[in-house]
């Protein structure tokens, strides 16, 4: 009898050690450790419309390494030569909060400047896919009234997008809008958000009145269609 007992003993005592393997008990645990949840995107932001403006072009701190800044807003019926303004392109962003499996909307409204100045802004759920810019009027004897000027305009900035420029010859050169969309075309979305600038990288044969007209398609396949205040144009003497 004591046999037996001595042998279950052993026995018992050898079952629990490999139970137990070679890990430390962990104190203040009584249960399954729950991995922690990933975050929830709680709410995004969509494209309602555009806005664009004119500006007269900031003075720069460095002619050599131009910025193409807005500074004051253009007033009409001011001559001023191609260089000396800037389209300010916006985008207008509505927030979807996204709660309890319900989505809640805010008014649309344009990106404030901490945002738009932001090294990481926030974006847009939509892309653009084309952006087109034409004008009623002939800009010169290569490119009359109706003609597509995208190569005649140069994206100077772009709070998406940290490409929008290369270097020749160390020197900067800003992508014109056609090159920005082929850019898009080749793999790099070009996010809806937030803020750009676009300005002529060309001057006009003549002086003249001038309105502008830009259409922008998103990948959503909705389109918006911009119109410029008119702009008056003398000629730069080179």
């Amino acid at each position: 009898m004591r046999k037996r007992t001595f042998i279950a003993l052993i026995l018992s005592g050898i079952l629990v050690g490999c139970g137990s393997g070679n890990s430390e008990p962990t104190s203040g645990i009584t249960g399954p450790v729950t991995p922690p949840k990933p975050s929830v995107k709680s709410s995004k932001i969509v494209t309602q419309g555009f806005e664009v403006s004119i500006y007269n072009r900031l003075a720069e701190q460095d002619a050599g390494d131009p910025e193409y800044n807005r500074d004051t807003p253009y007033q009409a019926n001011e001559p001023v030569t191609y260089r000396d303004i800037v389209f300010g392109l916006d985008t207008q962003t509505e927030s979807v909060q996204l709660a309890s499996g319900f989505e809640t909307f805010t008014p649309f409204q344009l990106i404030s400047k901490a945002h738009a100045l932001s090294p990481m802004p926030p974006q847009t759920e939509e892309s653009i896919v084309s952006m087109d810019i034409t004008s009623a009027m002939d800009f010169s004897q290569q490119h009359p009234s109706g003609s597509n000027l995208n190569a005649l305009f140069s994206v100077t900035y772009d709070d998406a997008l940290n490409r929008y420029y290369s270097y020749k010859n160390d020197t900067k050169t800003f992508f014109t809008v056609e090159e920005f969309l082929q850019y898009g075309r080749d793999g790099q979305a070009l996010n809806a958000g937030f803020t750009r600038n676009l300005v002529l990288n060309t001057g006009l044969e003549y002086p003249v009145n001038m309105t502008f007209y830009i259409r922008i398609e998103l990948d959503n396949g909705k389109v918006f269609s911009l119109e410029t205040q008119e702009i008056t144009f003398q000629v730069l003497d080179e």
